[in-house]
């Protein structure tokens, strides 16, 4: 089954592309990159709209979010150390 869609459709598609590739919330703090508001921003959502009515996905683009800027830890050393002995054991 194949759905055709219309020129004006795909250009809708394609704007509401263009607004999530700018509108991209950071891993860092979730706050939207372009516009710095607080979760996914308005034209994020909006956008979302036009790809939900039509059925569509977005496409996606592998570091968006900039993982980057998250800070990790150099090293994992210390997380084997918090384990709560077992009372069992001092018996």
């Amino acid at each position: 089954m194949s759905i055709y869609l219309s020129g004006a459709v795909r250009d809708q598609l394609q704007a509401a592309q263009y607004q999530l590739d700018r509108h991209t919330p950071s891993i860092r703090d979730g706050c939207c990159v372009r516009c710095g508001e607080d979760g996914p921003c308005a034209q994020r959502r909006a956008a979302l709209r036009v790809f939900g009515r039509y059925g569509r996905l977005p496409r996606r683009w592998p570091g968006a979010s900039r993982p980057e800027l998250v800070r990790t830890p150099v090293a994992w050393y210390g997380w084997l150390t918090h384990v709560v002995p077992d009372e069992r054991l001092n018996d």
